[in-house]
């Protein structure tokens, strides 16, 4: 047991050092006239972040010690609903040192929903009636929602933030999620996934730093790829830092916006 505690508190070390060492993630957000958005998920070697029929697990319990620290950096964690409706994630920073727990902001879970299909009942919605630290989801949707849908999500404690400035499927534009969040007092924004949600902010170039980490699995051509529908052809990453953590592989890095060569 205490060899297990010193390996925990290894990884959390490990963790706190690397993040350290990326420029431009320890700054609060800087001043921007939007929230500083950082995006970040795990992929196989084959570049497949999840299967559609059971979850794909990938993070090592090292590199998912760096997930949680990430998150806590962060004033709020967005992903679509369609990964609330497949893993139900808590997307808490939960996974920090016992020294450091209580101290410890989770980040603000925001969920893209355009027509409010989140499960009513999601650990998002029950978890902070069970932990005050924990926060209730704000939920982002369309106009073109169920109002009562809407008012029973209310009063399972959710917010419901409505953007007007929508695509032709009635999701919202990102750039109005982002600035409707920056208006709500975030500074940093963290994107999890799932894929499309990946996808559509590579697409609108919101994305200023990118964490990936790559374990070494193969899923296959079954599983569902990050990238594969996104037109990134106006992106050149520049990688920042690699990093091993346990049998992970995390990249850092920015994205430069001019073409790639």
């Amino acid at each position: 047991m205490a060899a297990a505690a010193d390996d925990d508190e290894g990884a959390f070390a490990h963790a706190r050092e690397f993040l350290g060492r990326v420029p431009g993630l320890a700054d609060g957000g800087g001043n921007r006239p939007r929230p500083a958005v950082t995006l970040t998920f795990a992929q196989s070697l084959d570049g497949k972040i999840s299967r559609a029929d059971r979850r794909l697990l990938l993070s090592g319990p090292e590199s998912e010690a760096m997930t949680h620290r990430l998150r806590a950096m962060h004033d709020a964690i967005l992903v679509g609903v369609g990964t609330i409706a497949f893993d139900d994630p808590r997307l808490t920073a939960r996974l920090v040192p016992r020294a450091e727990a209580a101290a410890v902001a989770h980040p603000q879970p925001v969920v893209l929903d355009p027509r409010l299909r989140t499960p009513l009942g999601a650990r998002l919605l029950s978890g902070p009636r069970a932990d005050p630290r924990l926060r209730a989801p704000w939920i982002v949707a369309g106009p073109d929602h169920d109002r009562a849908r809407r008012a029973v999500l209310e009063r399972l404690g959710a917010s419901v933030i409505v953007v007007d400035e929508c695509d032709g499927a009635g999701r919202p534009l990102l750039p109005a999620v982002v600035a409707a969040l920056g208006r709500r007092g975030v500074a940093r924004l963290m994107v999890e996934g799932g894929a499309r949600v990946i996808q559509a902010f590579l697409e609108a170039r919101l994305v200023d730093l990118l964490l990936v980490t790559i374990a070494p699995v193969l899923a296959g051509s079954a599983a569902v790829p990050a990238v594969a529908a996104a037109d990134c052809s106006a992106l050149a990453i520049a990688p920042l830092l690699y990093e091993r953590f346990g049998r992970d592989v995390v990249m850092a890095a920015t994205l430069d916006r001019r073409p790639a060569s």
